[in-house]
């Protein structure tokens, strides 16, 4: 009950605060307005956006959920790299240069001068290309484990963005209905100082007649309970102010963006049993799924790392070419140059493995250890989550429950101050039994306004924590 104390007390100073400023009520005996004054320009109205579509637009421009994207494509390049690295282990050679010019035969030069005090007249360009590579057969299951942990990979990244989406929807919907807070206690404000205003005219009214049954200690009653409103008076527009300007940041929109102008209102979605959030966590919570991309994608790397203690198996395949037109064919059968103007290639299968065993061995322990670690995140994911599901559900019930003994209470002092304002109109109180009704009505009221928002902001709580977004309030 004190925490509760506490949070009225900390809400009040936000919630009695009215749009009054300066000029807005005239509450000194300023001088009237001229008819020279200079027009006030009239801001037209600006676009509204309901909280679903300020989801759509912070689901298309919040950083975060870009930085999201980004990881996630960047895991999809890890997956095609998986997947061509095995088939593309191919090398390739080039070279050109210049050559001197040697003709003749093997045992006889057609030039000995020349060949050997070479000039640059005597020398002509040369290529050399060469390609090999390895195509694999069998691999131990090398290629399989790594695609396998390339695509949970992926699906890790994926729910990891599903988190970051969760928690997003989670601000904007706490920025919109903190507006929407921000304006009911400016209206709460505003309405109790038009009542204020008008007990304390009535008191003027009854002292510049002389009436006896009030004093100038009524009228100063009066203005003091009003003037503690007024001191609060920038708080509703201070709290607008932030929600506004996070609910721009988060939507991408920063000019011309407005929400409803609506009240806060009980959420329309139900609150349904407890075990339906439990399953809707365990099928939906971010947090599960990707702790079970985790395990799979651990489990795939402890298969590829145990993989490396065998070789790999595959076709060998070579090609070459080289061309030096300064040189002299030899056609001979015991000295021949043709390798040096001539085109081949060859074919074989062969083995290429890594013998470093031991060295192996000790990273197969530390995948298992990272694998032990992902199981150990997947049970931690499955229980822990399953707490906050729990302490989500019993707050959204509890705010519930307070809401609408709130609103059954606001509703009876409203009528209260209705009942005294005819009593007042009618002569038999004075202007001041307005004070109590109006305190408790206050009192009644900013509860009430204080349950609304945590139902909404609890039920939507319960939906990020589920990952079940269709249970969280629509705002509409």
């Amino acid at each position: 009950m004190s925490r509760r104390r506490l949070a009225v007390l900390c809400a009040a100073p936000l919630l009695w605060a009215g749009v009054a400023r300066a000029g807005d009520f005239d509450l000194d005996d300023d001088a009237p307005s001229t008819p020279n004054a200079t027009p006030v320009a009239v801001q037209a109205p600006r676009r509204t956006f309901t909280l679903r579509e300020c989801l759509e637009l912070a689901d298309r421009n919040h950083p975060n959920l870009w930085a999201a994207r980004a990881r996630v494509a960047f895991a999809h390049g890890q997956l095609d790299e998986a997947k061509y690295v095995p088939f593309w282990q191919w090398s390739a050679q080039a070279g050109a240069g210049i050559a001197p010019i040697i003709g003749g035969t093997v045992g006889y030069t057609s030039a000995p001068a020349t060949a050997l005090n070479p000039t640059a007249s005597t020398y002509e360009p040369f290529f050399t290309f060469s390609i090999s590579g390895t195509v694999p057969l069998y691999t131990f299951g090398k290629i399989t484990a790594a695609r396998e942990a390339g695509e949970a990979n992926v699906r890790v990244q994926e729910w990891d963005m599903e988190k970051v989406r969760d928690t997003v929807r989670m601000d904007v919907r706490r920025a919109y209905f903190g507006t929407m807070f921000a304006r009911d206690a400016r209206y709460l404000a505003k309405d109790i100082l038009g009542k204020l205003q008008a007990a304390i005219d009535g008191v003027n009214k009854k002292l510049e007649k002389g009436d006896k049954s009030v004093d100038e200690i009524d009228e100063t009653r009066l203005l003091i309970y009003r003037d503690q409103l007024l001191a609060r008076s920038g708080d509703p527009d201070k709290g607008e102010t932030f929600a506004m300007a996070a609910l721009r940041f988060f939507t991408g929109v920063e000019t011309d963006f407005d929400i409803p102008d609506k009240p806060l209102t009980r959420p329309q979605t139900a609150l349904g049993p407890l075990v339906q959030y439990l399953a809707a966590a365990r099928l939906y919570r971010p947090e599960v799924n990707q702790a079970r991309a985790g395990v799979v994608a651990r489990r795939a790397l402890l298969s590829l790392q145990r993989a490396r203690f065998f070789p790999d198996l595959g076709v060998l395949l070579s090609a070459n070419y080289n061309s030096f037109p300064s040189i002299v064919t030899q056609n001979n059968f015991w000295a021949a140059n043709s390798g040096l103007n001539s085109f081949g290639f060859g074919f074989g299968v062969g083995a290429r493995w890594s013998l470093d065993l031991l060295p192996n061995a000790a990273r197969v322990e530390q995948v298992e250890s990272q694998l032990e670690e992902a199981r150990s995140l997947e049970r931690y994911a499955l229980g822990g989550i399953a707490v906050e599901v729990e302490s989500a559900y019993a707050s959204a019930l509890e705010a519930r429950k307070r809401e609408e003994q709130w609103a059954r209470l606001e509703h009876r002092t409203r009528e209260w101050i209705v009942s005294t304002q005819d009593a007042i109109e009618l002569g038999t109180k004075q202007e001041t039994a307005l004070l109590e009704p109006l305190r408790t009505y206050i009192d009644a009221r900013v509860n009430h306004i204080v349950s609304l928002m945590d139902v909404n902001v609890t039920m939507s709580e319960l939906a990020r924590v589920t990952g079940w977004d269709a249970a969280a309030p629509i705002g509409d």
